[in-house]
Parts: C-alpha cells; structure tokens; sequence
C-alpha cells in the first residue's frame, strides 16, 4: 500500500469512528469541528510522533502525571480519559460553570479517581507550586483575560519535569478577521456548488464577514478576548517543547453555517471537503497564512 492511500484509509476511518459517535449522541453540526471527516483532519495534524498529546506527555515524562490540573475543565471529559488510560494519576479543574463542575464530579467519583474539580474564575487562578507534572486547556483558554497572571501561575505551579499543553483557537481577537482570510474564505466559496452552501434559513453563503467587537460581546463577553495574545505570551513564558498547527483560518469561517450540508456519505461533499482542507494545509504550512489553531506544549524555563 502507498503512503498517499495508507494516508486516505487512516483518515476514512477517523472519519468513520466520529461520524459514528456523533450519530449515537444525536450531535448536529453547526462549527467547522463538528464535521467528522473534518475532525479527523484536524486530529491527524495534531499527531506527536504518532501519539495524541495526551499519550504523548506520558512517554515523554516517562511515567504517568502525578497530577494533572484542566484550566476550563467543563465537564472534564479530557481529564477523565487521562485517568481512564493510566496517563494521570490524580486528576482536578476549574471553571465557572457550576452545573458542569458537578457533572466533572459526579464522573471523577463514578471512577474513583483521586483528584477534584471546583467552580472558580480561572483568571483569579492560584495554584500551589511545583505540585502538577501536567497542567492542560482545550478550547477554553482564548476566554481568559489575565493571560500573564494564568500563565504565571502555571509556570510556577509545574514540577521540573511538567508540562503545559495549549489546544486552542489563537487567532484574531474578537474574530477580527484579516482581509487576506475573507478574500480567501470568498474565494473558496465561490467554487462550491450551491447545495453545499445552504444556511439552514435557505439563504445562500457567498461570503463569512467579520462582526464588530461589540457584536462578538454581545454574544459571549469573553469570547476570544485576547486570542492573538496567546502564542506570543506563551513562547515568552514557557520554553518550547513542541508546537502543531492544526488549521482552522479558513475552514472555520468558510464552515460556519453550513457544515450541515457536507453529508458524510455525499462523495462530492466529501471531495470538496478533501480540496478544502488541502489547500488550507498548503498555506499555512507554507507560511502564508497563520494557524488560528495550535497546539502548544511547553516547560516552565529555568
């Protein structure tokens, strides 16, 4: 088998296993994420030497976290498959969402893992020091405001040997989009027939704008707040262990809205999914166009 099929079957099977995951939650798609061959994708960029980071961390320790600490942790769903695989020994969080915090707990007791998941603002974070061998945030850290005082504490908190992992949007603040990811976003659209840009009102896509600030607070106040401020202030505090470029600048304004359309059995659909993502790898792994979506794994410096 060739590496370019080897590579196509990998990813039709990613595919398959969240496209058959979403099926049984009954999720529907409205993000760019939500698409299972997307996500696959997405996944596959984020591979460390084969490994999801998760893994990943635990051969690069050597050994298990001792303790793991999930800033934004939700219902902790990422926390809890690091203690369900052995890859943390002691699992705990923080987050503003009161119900999500007790649905965390509920799960950490229904599978006896030390630990503890508490509501709290992460921005007033205080963590103990040198006590977490792995500190992590997935898609939460672009709501934080006091990024300095966050990523200060973490550097403090980590062991010597801990890491700091980043999976997050870090594009432009409040979505302002640049002009070169609208004309871009414009320009993909315009080859896609049709069908496949419906809004679920029935009006047609042609372009993804860019709202105001004030639009984008009024929806969340904290929405990407300070997004472009992320990897900069990472790179600074922490030394760098490893970085991944997961994509999203175009697909993530191109999708918005219609991603319904991409039907996973649709071969078509499929194919313009396939040219899509292909063309936004070549940008920005060419270094023509940023990733507004990177995972970032760092060490406190010493």
């Amino acid at each position: 088998m060739n590496g370019s099929q080897e590579h196509r079957e990998r990813l039709a099977r990613e595919a398959k296993h969240w496209g058959d995951r979403l099926a049984v939650e009954g999720t529907e798609q409205h993000a760019w994420l939500d698409h299972p061959v997307v996500r696959a994708r997405y996944r596959e960029r984020a591979l460390l030497d084969g490994l999801e980071w998760e893994q990943w961390v635990t051969t690069h320790l050597g050994a298990p976290a001792e303790r793991s600490m999930e800033l934004g942790c939700g219902s902790a769903s990422r926390s809890i498959r690091l203690f369900e695989r052995g890859w943390s020994r002691s699992i705990a969080g923080i987050d503003v969402s009161k119900d999500r915090v007790e649905v965390a707990e509920q799960s950490r007791r229904a599978h006896q893992a030390p630990g503890g998941f508490r509501v709290g603002d992460a921005n007033a974070l205080t963590l103990e020091p040198g006590s977490y061998d792995l500190i992590f945030s997935c898609h939460s850290f672009h709501h934080f405001a006091a990024l300095e005082h966050v990523m200060a504490q973490v550097a403090t908190a980590l062991t010597p040997r801990g890491l700091f992992v980043l999976e997050e949007f870090v594009g432009p603040t409040q979505f302002q989009w640049t002009d070169r990811q609208i004309a871009l976003v414009r320009a993909l659209l315009a080859l896609l027939p049709e069908r496949l840009r419906h809004f679920r009102w029935g009006a047609v896509k042609a372009f993804e704008g860019r709202p105001t600030p004030a639009q984008v607070v009024a929806v969340s106040p904290f929405e990407s707040i300070r997004s472009a401020d992320i990897a900069p202030l990472f790179e600074r505090q922490f030394q760098t262990v490893a970085i991944r470029r997961l994509g999203g600048t175009l697909q993530h304004l191109l999708y918005n809205g219609i991603i319904h359309n991409f039907g996973v059995d649709d071969p078509e659909a499929r194919g313009h999914l396939r040219t899509i993502y292909e063309v936004e790898d070549a940008l920005v792994d060419g270094g023509l166009l940023p990733s507004d979506f990177m995972l970032l794994i760092g060490q406190r410096r010493a």
